[in-house]
Formats: structure tokens, C-alpha cells, sequence
């Protein structure tokens, strides 16, 4: 289904309606049978979506994985909207943007236009600091890297000779963004309360591989958290000659 002005409003009805439908609490698998019928354009789609509830997979979970035919804005709401509990007002909303969108002659951006912008557009504090401690971390030849709240933001701090020493001071406005910003890179849930560990690979400049596992110790606000890292290096370092 190409996107277009026409197929956004078709979404747009289909959302609005589903939405509706769960709203009022209809099964998932009743209501998609029941836009289905009611929305040609989207009966296929819809009976695929039927397929997969019936077999055990949540609804938000089938939108998430259909990206030929939902686009990013339905698909996040969706899964966002069913961790919170309220597929149906996000399903809702995801509808009237759509709506909206269509009203305007907003056009999508092409995947040309966004691989441009995301070249061109600035690396997210967060983000720079997050590799900038990492690099450093290795090039000290720390083992463990931590991330722990102080009265004036964090500190990232790694062990050495089995001592836990200063690697830098994180303000107070950056230090809950890069707690978010090593959790998305685990695979960890930015907004889980509770301990959770995860892994992920990380290239240095020099083109060495590094497993980080990550266990977080998370607090009841973004300034009050722990992040604890272990560092093994997947490659040999190639030291200059």
C-alpha cells in the first residue's frame, strides 16, 4: 500500500476505528474482523493482523511489525500505548495526526531525505558523552565502567587496580539523558523500574570491538541511578608500531 494523502486518511479511519472499538472494550480479534469488513482498503492487512492476535501475538506487536504498510508514527504509539495499558487512545491519536497530516498535504519524508538528515544532523549530547566515556574507559585499560549520581549531576568512574577512580563529572542535565542513552543501547527499557541487564557491542575510533554488559540499578528519578559496565575487548588492539 503506497503512502499517499488518500492512504493516510484510510489509516487515519482505520486507527480512529480500532481505537474506538478497543475503547469499548471488543476483543482485538473481534474488533480487526470488524474493521475488516468495514474498511476495504485495509481488510487484508487487518485479516493478517486477525491471523497473528489469534495465534497469541499482541496486537501491538503485529502493527509494529507490518512497517510496508503502518508508518513509524502508528507503529511507536502502538507499542507505546500497549505498555501503558492504552492502545486504544493511542491508536486514537496516531489517527488524528494521520488525519491531520493528510488535511495539510503533509508529505512523508522519503528514506533518501532521511538518511541526508541523519547524516547532516548533530550528534545528541548524550550521545557523544556516552562514546567519549567508553573510548576513554578502554583507553585506560579499565575493566568496569559506572555511572552513579552526586550532589551535582554523576560521575562516570572506572576501576583500576581495583580502585574506583574519577573519570569525569557529568551535569546534572546531562546525566539522566546518558543513563537513558547506555540503557537503549543495551536493549534495556529506558522507564523499567527495576534492576535489569543487557549487553551490546561497542567499535572504538581504532576499529577494536568491545562487549559491554550493563547492569542498571535505576532510582525513583533520572538524577538518582546506577549504571554498572563490564568492558571485554572481542578484538586485539592494533598498536601503533
Amino acid at each position: 500500500m503506497a503512502e499517499s494523502s488518500a492512504t493516510r486518511e484510510v489509516l487515519s479511519l482505520w486507527c480512529r476505528e480500532l481505537g474506538t472499538l478497543l475503547r469499548y472494550e471488543v476483543p482485538p480479534a473481534a474488533a480487526l474482523g470488524i474493521v475488516a469488513q468495514e474498511i476495504a482498503p485495509m481488510a487484508e492487512i487487518s485479516m493478517s493482523l486477525l491471523v497473528k492476535v489469534e495465534a497469541g501475538k499482541a496486537l501491538a506487536e503485529a502493527i509494529a511489525e507490518s512497517p510496508g504498510v503502518f508508518p513509524p508514527l502508528v507503529r511507536a504509539a502502538a507499542l507505546a500505548g500497549e505498555r501503558a495499558g492504552k492502545l486504544h487512545e493511542a491508536l486514537e491519536e496516531a489517527g488524528e495526526c494521520l488525519r491531520d497530516a493528510a488535511r495539510l498535504g503533509v508529505q512523508p519524508t522519503s528514506e533518501r531525505q532521511f538518511g541526508e538528515l541523519a547524516a547532516n544532523a548533530t550528534v545528541a549530547p548524550a550521545v557523544a558523552l556516552a562514546a567519549r566515556l567508553l573510548v576513554a574507559a578502554i583507553d585506560s585499560d579499565a575493566a568496569e565502567l559506572r555511572l552513579t549520581s552526586s550532589d551535582l549531576g554523576g560521575l562516570a568512574e572506572v576501576k583500576l587496580s581495583g580502585t574506583w577512580r574519577v573519570l569525569e563529572e557529568v551535569q546534572r542535565e546531562l546525566f539522566g539523558p546518558l543513563c537513558r542513552r547506555f540503557k537503549l543501547m543495551a536493549q534495556i527499557p529506558y522507564w523499567i523500574a527495576e534492576p535489569a541487564v543487557g549487553t551490546f557491542a561497542f567499535e572504538t575510533p581504532r576499529g577494536e570491538t568491545w562487549d559491554v554488559a550493563v547492569r542498571t540499578l535505576p532510582g525513583e528519578a533520572d538524577s538518582d541511578q546506577r549504571i554498572n559496565m563490564t568492558l571485554t575487548p572481542r578484538t586485539e588492539r592494533n598498536e601503533p608500531a
